[in-house]
């Protein structure tokens, strides 16, 4: 498979995008801002409408004859554009078309009619059993619109999960894997710097005001909610780590990296994504130090020895130890996950009842909630665990491409480990224990995965 070098982008290209892609996060800022203040932001929008549409056509024909810079400004829009939250509680609303619903549409269908003139490019990368099990993954999602809840709104999401999965190996092929991957961590730079600079500008904005039982503000930044400020962050954090190691950035881009990375993941207090991070880190570390077979057997023997002594009633008292971990204080918060588990339980119910095809991709929202009931804590928009939500959306049946994806690149990771592409894994795995990650509605983590599963296609060495 022919692909771009990957220097291409070092010099002053890559600069110049990065420059570009700065300009482009004011603009979409200031836009987002505007459009909030505004009572009706979808007529607010209209006199942009000839602008962006001059401004998209020369984007277009730029990526349809192949451009660098076109293709890597539409990358970039697709981190920039695509995660500007412009709700102020974060979550997608699966009815009517609000002004961040018209752009993604707008920005997957023009992914769609790039494609057909790079059929060249692509093709090749449906050799990668991932990229083809990750398209087989979103057909069946298309197709599940069929028996949604919520037809047109699961074939949009089916939509934006397939133009992620062509725009990601578009940009590998065109850019060159550790080109797209540095690009990419410049960008996320950008953005959560901006975020965090929301913070103290537009506080008002960027910080989601505690809950009842909480007391405890937590920056949201321009991510719409702190959980998804905290995963982006997350990724910063890994994908900088994974470029040093691999000598394509310099230790100024990974110390700036790591400082705002974890600066917003604190400021979200999203304790999940510290732990990911660090622990997917520390896994990785280990392995390449030919330590991970003993911290698992230490880890084993010391798991056994709680066990053994919480059967005997001489563990020390879990308020003490699980207490600080609460937002609340209270360690039921923790113990249940901050009401997961009862998401959870709730899902396998629906699950039961439709067990082979499930009800729908990103079709449930309105029925889990209207299953929990409204005295419910939380935002139950989902299962909050991505192997759970897979089932529940397309069934045991419909989401064996999903687990079967998985299961491949766990086994490359025991046959044929590759740093690279093992931290990123692991992260998004880890994460997906507590959120729905890669296997609910498109964002910005999926779109990183679909990069890393491209870079395999396109890299023989990473997989043998």
């Amino acid at each position: 498979m022919t692909t771009a070098t990957d220097t291409a982008w070092k010099g002053p290209a890559g600069m110049g995008a990065v420059a570009a892609g700065i300009a482009l996060a004011v603009i979409l800022a200031w836009l987002a801002l505007l459009l909030r203040a505004v009572p009706q932001p979808s007529v607010a929008a209209l006199p942009l409408v000839p602008i962006l549409a001059v401004v998209s056509a020369t984007l277009v024909l730029a990526c349809i004859r192949g451009r660098r810079w076109a293709i890597g400004l539409l990358f970039i829009f697709a981190f920039f554009g695509l995660s500007f939250g412009m709700r102020m509680d974060g979550y997608a609303r699966t009815g009517g078309m609000d002004v961040e619903n018209i752009i993604k549409l707008s920005s997957w269908l023009l992914v769609f009619l790039i494609c057909p003139f790079h059929v060249r490019r692509l093709l090749p990368f449906l050799r990668e059993r991932t990229v083809l099990l990750a398209c087989l993954y979103g057909l069946v999602a298309f197709v599940s619109a069929a028996w949604s809840l919520i037809p047109a709104y699961t074939a949009a999401n089916a939509l934006g999960l397939a133009s992620y999965i062509i725009l990601a190996c578009l940009v590998v092929s065109v850019l060159g894997p550790d080109a797209t991957l540095r690009l990419l961590t410049l960008t996320l730079l950008v953005f959560i710097t901006i975020g965090l600079i929301s913070g103290v500008v537009f506080p008002d904005i960027a910080w989601l005001p505690p809950s009842v039982e909480e007391h405890v503000y937590r920056l949201r930044g321009f991510s719409g909610h702190p959980n998804v400020l905290g995963a982006q962050a997350a990724l910063l954090a890994t994908f900088a780590l994974i470029l040093k190691r691999r000598k394509v950035i310099g230790w100024t881009v990974l110390v700036a990296s790591l400082v705002v990375g974890f600066a917003a993941i604190m400021a979200a207090d999203s304790r999940t994504m510290l732990a990911a991070t660090a622990g997917t880190w520390l896994v990785i570390a280990l392995r390449e130090r030919r330590l991970l077979a003993p911290a698992l057997l230490f880890g084993s023997v010391f798991a056994f020895l709680a066990v053994v002594l919480l059967a005997l009633g001489r563990f020390p008292d879990l308020t003490v130890l699980l207490g600080p971990l609460a937002r609340t204080g209270s360690i039921n918060e923790v113990v249940t996950l901050t009401g997961r588990t009862e998401l959870w339980a709730v899902s396998f119910d629906l699950i039961k009842q439709k067990p082979l095809f499930g009800w729908g991709f990103g079709g449930t929202e309105a029925l889990l909630i209207e299953s929990v009931g409204r005295g419910f804590q939380g935002a139950p928009v989902n299962a909050h665990n991505m192997y759970i939500q897979a089932v529940f959306n397309l069934g045991f049946i419909g989401a064996l491409p999903a687990f079967g994806m998985l299961a491949v690149l766990l086994w490359r990771m025991l046959s044929r480990p590759d740093a690279a592409r093992d931290q990123l894994v692991l992260l998004v795995m880890v994460i997906g224990l507590t959120e729905v990650s890669i296997f609910a509605l498109p964002v910005l983590l999926t779109f990183s995965f679909f990069l890393i599963l491209a870079r395999e296609a396109v890299m023989p060495e990473a997989r043998s």
